[in-house]
């Protein structure tokens, strides 16, 4: 992308709230770099500052979005596109995991704690079990569904090992007495700190261009499947695909592209398929605050912030489906 030097002085704000928000958007990097040259080269040619030629940078993004965002980038930028976003999202879940033991060590036992075999492996049993989510979630993203049942399986044997293995071992199994929070704090943040570093340094990734039918099909069908269409709309979609390719003699890719684009574009179509998605974001939002809140009461595990932390994660309850009726699939069909 162009040098931000390369805009006037005046402009230096108003591009970089137009960049932020278009980096959100599914617009690949050459389209983002050709239309910013496009602007940069009209504020020039009219000696006007960018404000008073297009308005409010972010209102902009998203009409260029519209117009310039792509199945493919989609495709790209989601968790099935590749191990980048993936690594993102490990790195996230690792990171806030940490903040949240840290502050529990804090509330518990002050600015030193002793360290529990026992309770060591019921962490690093829940984090397998956390870390297994995200990557299964990859996997179904991507159309994967026997690496995402490999995963599961896995990660939860794995998890359910540890927990029981820590439960036979019991308490009383000290490690070490007295360990200062803030270098154990910094050292429980690493892991996820540098997940997210080689997620940012990592290439931006390309979608893959060889594919066998075969394999085309089932990620297709898998893609479907991932985006909640029917077991039988998407059964029948693969079987007209079938019959296109036995009556042509292109290859699928060559015919219909990468198939989690193509597999996107028709459950975007699907109304039933949209439904669900919405369905399944409402209550995933609204039922686990509500979850995780009611663990919290009854542990009293956050010491004196218990009630207002509870009391945060039942707005959080409340706000999701009331934010997300506006977006109901069935609203937008009338």
């Amino acid at each position: 992308m162009a040098d931000t030097k390369t805009w006037p002085t005046r402009d230096q704000k108003w591009v970089a709230r137009y960049r932020a928000s278009m980096a959100t958007k599914c617009v690949s990097v050459t389209a983002r770099e050709e239309r910013e040259q496009e602007l940069l080269h009209a504020v020039r040619e009219a000696g006007l500052s960018a404000a008073e030629i297009f308005g409010d940078a972010h209102t902009l993004a998203e009409e260029d979005a519209a117009e310039l965002a792509t199945v493919d980038e989609a495709v790209r930028t989601s968790k099935g596109g590749g191990l980048r976003p993936a690594l993102r999202e490990v790195g996230g879940t690792l990171v806030g995991m940490g903040g949240v033991s840290i502050v529990l060590m804090v509330l518990r036992g002050g600015w030193s704690v002793d360290l529990n075999i026992a309770h060591i492996m019921v962490a690093a049993s829940v984090v397998v079990a956390f870390v297994g989510w995200v990557v299964s979630r990859a996997f179904f993203s991507a159309g994967r569904s026997v690496a995402v049942a490999g995963t599961l399986v896995t990660a939860g044997a794995v998890a359910l090992a540890g927990i029981a293995s820590a439960a036979t071992l019991g308490p009383g199994h000290i490690v070490a007495s007295d360990v200062p929070v803030l270098p154990l704090g910094l050292a429980l943040l690493a892991p996820g700190v540098v997940t997210l570093g080689v997620s940012i340094r990592m290439p931006q990734q390309t979608l893959r261009e060889s594919w066998d039918d075969t394999e085309w099909l089932s990620r297709f069908r898998g893609g479907l499947r991932a985006r909640l269409v029917p077991a039988a709309t998407a059964r029948g979609h693969v079987a007209e695909i079938k019959q296109s390719l036995g009556a042509g003699g292109a290859s699928a890719y060559a015919e219909y592209g990468h198939p989690l684009g193509l597999a996107r574009e028709l459950a975007e179509a699907d109304r039933t398929a949209r439904a669900r998605r919405w369905w399944v974001s409402t209550l995933a939002g609204t039922v686990t605050p509500l979850v995780i809140a009611t663990l919290i009461f009854t542990m009293q595990s956050w010491g004196v912030l218990t009630i207002p932390v509870v009391i945060f994660l039942l707005l959080s309850a409340l706000v999701t489906p009331g934010v997300g009726w506006a977006d109901r699939p069935w609203a937008k069909e009338q």
